[in-house]
């Protein structure tokens, strides 16, 4: 079993002991900002050719994975693409994330703390929760087993035009409501800015 292996919101619940909620709007007020001149003009060919292609692959090696790279220009952390971040396999906290964020400087080895887990999906990123939870779930763990506390984690599912955001503190999830568009990824790019900087407190 694995991180792919949680299909519905209820098996997380009753199998990782999590509560989950949701609340609205809990990023709407975070000012976009403006993102490099390397980001924009990647964009403007990424984008239009990641809708084209249409498949989970291409959404997030051409969106996704170029908002990530944009973080990493901006702030000092450490970032994993579909690296094995195997936790506790006994509870099928296991697999690769398609994005990995954490708060360290290199990307020899994943180290706590890590801060943000993000899953893209080709359609219907509302499947995709399940399995960001249980990756959020076992960042936690993994983070407590290195003795490092961090008030939230935060998670996102995306298929690169549309992205949900999430964050787990102590046993409870609250999923925001509302659905922020990539719109140039100037907001998206604000409120994973915020995720990280409000982790590195």
């Amino acid at each position: 079993m694995a991180y792919a292996d949680f299909k519905t919101l209820l098996q997380v619940e009753q199998e990782l002991e999590v509560t989950i909620q949701q609340a609205s709007k809990l990023y709407i007020d975070i000012s976009p900002v403006e993102p490099s001149s390397w980001f924009i003009e990647t964009m403007d060919l990424a984008y239009d050719l990641a809708l084209n292609i249409n498949t989970e692959a291409a959404r997030q090696s051409l969106i996704v994975n170029n908002v990530l790279i944009e973080l990493k220009k901006i702030l000092p952390i450490s970032l994993f693409i579909n690296r094995l971040f195997s936790v506790d396999t006994a509870r099928g906290l296991t697999g690769y994330p398609d994005g990995l964020i954490g708060d360290a400087a290199d990307e020899l080895e994943i180290k706590a703390p890590v801060m943000v887990l993000l899953e893209a999906k080709n359609n219907d990123i509302n499947s995709g929760f399940p399995q960001c939870i249980a990756t959020m779930i076992a960042a936690a763990l993994f983070n407590h087993n290195a003795n490092v506390s961090r008030n939230k984690l935060y998670g996102v599912v995306t298929d690169g035009v549309s992205w949900r955001f999430m964050h787990l503190q102590e046993n409870v999830v609250t999923i925001d409501r509302h659905t922020y568009p990539f719109n140039g990824g100037r907001q998206i790019i604000a409120i994973l800015k915020s995720c990280i900087v409000d982790n590195q407190r």
